[in-house]
């Protein structure tokens, strides 16, 4: 392969003039002819090894509506590499079939690089040569975050990194600082949290290397980890991906413990607010979801700075900063080495307290169907004031929601609002069916809900179990709540508490 690559950490630089003679005389040679296309469209990028499928679809975005082409591998994985998509905008003007065959050089060189063992996750960057990038000099890079779901473009439940352009020295940002200094200045641009996922050619550069010298990340040892945080009043929640341990040990061996360090970090899944900054902004600003109260902010960076005298949580530019006394900092130090949990308690004078919490995959077994699903990591969602608002119920106590489909495949399959509507009204039959006193026995139901194109499917386990006649008559209740309409299968299980001991007295 004509050229150099250099690799620090995840992160993939490409030095050649395009993106290598393998690469690109694979992708060349398997051209699509047709000058009518049909869509999604499966291009073999590299015979026998990777496949490439092309959506034509659309993002409602605001009160615009944006017509794009999304690009997805089939093979990456096959080198332990999370497969790539990229959403580009498409003008007007351009016919479907008009799509760039730039990105198809693109996978094939990606092949070849995981098979070399470079591989990509999220927050990692990949930086071009002087050539750009479809035949545009202006885009520098490519930022890799967490996709986000489609109507219209099926990804099948594959692990998936999207892949975003970076333009000017976004790039050299994203490299220098982390990727969320550049993604959340893209996400204010464009009032999209955390960020937009789809590239557009003709948009205008967030960011620029004027100023960024004076960021306090330049002058601190800085690591990128698959880490993510938030702060939630003066509490700092991290959590850490096992396969950080070893990076993270070497980094810190090397590291004099007296010597601050800041986690360069991808904005957490379970924040309401992610901070921006620009050289010379001189106070914190955030970008937050519609509708949310900002309680919970993630951010760029989190850096841990020792040798104070307490303990004390700073907003800095954007991401937070860690005073910590040496006691303190060592726990903390031993912690990211080891890859055991820690939680530092408040002290009582700024009450500021961490929890360091490295992910581990867990499994959720269902009740009702005895299926058991493995994660890396569960999230716990609370309401957002976007989502119909609970009725007040009299035998329903309490619920939880557990989503057997990924956020990613459920904002291409439905919506927040059909679905809070739904489980709404389930809800509501539940509770009007034990609300009379004489079947209000303290127990907790299991609803498993499965949604499809075709219809929907509703099954129930109680504990203690209902009798024979009751589970009779609830079930048919239950399946009269019309579903709402899905762009694919979407599983979930509803748990409700029912009953009230005092009204047995």
């Amino acid at each position: 392969m004509d050229g150099r690559i250099s690799i620090s950490g995840a992160l993939v630089v490409l030095f050649f003039g395009w993106f290598g003679r393998a690469g690109a005389e694979a992708a060349t040679a398997q051209q699509p002819t047709t000058t009518k296309a049909t869509f999604p469209q499966s291009i073999e990028v590299i015979p026998g090894k990777l496949k490439v499928k092309i959506f034509l679809h659309e993002i409602k975005y605001e009160d615009e509506t944006i017509p794009c082409w999304s690009y997805m591998t089939d093979g990456l994985v096959s080198q332990h590499q999370k497969e790539i998509i990229f959403t580009l905008r498409r003008e007007k003007s351009e016919k479907p079939e008009d799509y760039p065959r730039g990105f198809l050089e693109l996978f094939a060189s990606f092949f070849h690089f995981a098979e070399q063992g470079q591989l990509v996750d999220v927050g990692d960057s990949t930086l071009f040569g002087e050539t750009g990038f479809l035949g545009n000099k202006d885009f520098r890079g490519i930022g890799y975050v967490e996709p986000q779901g489609f109507r219209g473009v099926d990804t099948e439940g594959v692990p998936l990194l999207a892949g975003i352009l970076l333009k000017g020295e976004e790039a050299r940002i994203a490299w220098d600082f982390g990727l969320t200094r550049v993604t959340a200045l893209l996400g204010k641009q464009y009032r999209y949290y955390p960020c937009p996922t789809w590239s557009d050619l003709k948009r205008e550069s967030v960011a620029t290397l004027n100023g960024m010298d004076k960021s306090i990340l330049g002058k601190v040892a800085r690591i990128g980890v698959r880490a993510s945080y938030y702060d939630q009043q003066n509490h700092i929640f991290l959590s850490i991906a096992p396969d950080s341990r070893e990076r993270l040990q070497k980094f810190l061996g090397e590291l004099p413990p007296t010597k601050p360090l800041a986690l360069r970090t991808p904005p957490d899944s379970r924040a309401n607010a992610c901070l921006f900054w620009r050289p010379g902004q001189d106070q914190t600003m955030a970008i937050t979801p519609a509708n949310s109260d900002g309680s919970r902010k993630t951010g760029a960076f989190l850096a841990f700075v020792p040798e104070q005298d307490t303990n004390e949580i700073r907003s800095v530019e954007d991401g937070f900063a860690v005073l910590l006394t040496n006691s303190t900092w060592q726990k903390i130090r031993e912690s990211l080495m080891s890859g055991s949990d820690v939680f530092i308690p408040s002290d009582g004078k700024t009450g500021a307290s961490i929890s360091v919490e490295w992910a581990k995959a867990r499994a959720y077994t269902s009740p009702v169907t005895g299926e058991t699903y493995v994660a890396e990591k569960w999230t716990n969602y609370e309401p957002q004031n976007s989502l119909p608002a609970a009725k007040t119920r009299v035998a329903v106590n309490s619920s939880r929601i557990v989503l057997l489909t990924s956020e990613r495949d459920l904002q291409a399959r439905t919506t927040a609002h059909d679905l809070g509507d739904y489980v709404n009204a389930i809800a509501d039959v539940v509770d009007s069916f034990f609300t009379p006193p004489e079947k209000r026995t303290k127990r907790e139901l299991a609803i498993h809900l499965a949604l499809t194109t075709g219809g929907s499917e509703v099954r129930v386990v109680a504990v203690p179990e209902l009798s024979t006649e009751d589970e009779a008559s609830l079930q048919p209740r239950l399946e009269s709540v019309r579903a709402p309409k899905v762009g694919g299968t979407v599983k979930l299980e509803y748990i409700l508490s029912v009953g009230n001991v005092a009204s047995q007295q």
